[in-house]
Formats: C-alpha cells, structure tokens, sequence
C-alpha cells in the first residue's frame, strides 16, 4: 500500500489523494491499516487519514467496526442501486402501515365501546 511517496505537486487536498490510493488498493473484504499506521506510512495526521477514509465510507466503499477496524466492502455488503427501493416504494409501503395503523385504531374504538356499554357505561 502506497510504496510510493504521494506528488508533492498535486493540488489535490492530501485527504482526497489519499483516497484515491486506498482505492486503488482495494481488495474487497481486506482491512485497512489503522489510521494510525497509515498517517506515519503518509507522513500526514491522523485526523487526515480519517477524512480521505470518510470519504471511502461515504462512498460505501469501506466499512468500520468498533474495535475490529475498517474494511473494504464486498460485493455482498453492498445494495445494488437496481435492487434498491425507490422513494415512491418507501411511501408506498409508509402508507400501506398507515392504512393498516388506522383500522386497527378502529377496531380498538369499536371494542373499547362494546366494552363500554356492555360494562352499563
């Protein structure tokens, strides 16, 4: 990973070429180096090492477990976008639950007063 120093002439910011070179190593289900590591293997801060990783995470390109690290994702651990809802499924399925949601609290009033008037109320 990264044998090579970074170009000093890049005008990117140090943690996007970062990024770009833990993506260039990716090896899906492997581990990342600690942040530490890597920001001695850069010669950068820590702090830098975890924004160019945010960014790999914002891209779901990486995974962290407290305690266990930080992982490339799998082709398993990602959703594929042509499998993935879409908003109108969500709503859809949002007001199925509401309609459902309102016939019980229907069925409940209607107990409730049974209930009531079998009780003499």
């Amino acid at each position: 990973m990264a044998d090579q120093p970074m170009n000093p002439d890049d005008p990117r910011p140090t943690y996007i070429r970062i990024a770009d070179q833990l993506r260039q190593d990716y090896e899906p289900g492997g581990q990342l180096p600690s942040a530490p590591k890597l920001a001695e293997q850069w010669g950068v801060a820590k702090e830098t090492v975890r924004s160019a990783i945010d960014v790999l995470r914002k891209e779901g390109l990486v995974i962290s477990w407290q305690g266990r690290g930080t992982f490339y994702r799998t082709q398993a651990d990602t959703v594929d976008a042509a499998t993935s809802p879409t908003d109108e499924a969500i709503l859809g399925h949002i007001e199925r639950i509401m309609s459902r949601l309102d016939e019980f609290d229907d069925r409940l009033a209607a107990l409730e007063r049974s209930r009531g008037s079998a009780n003499g109320a």
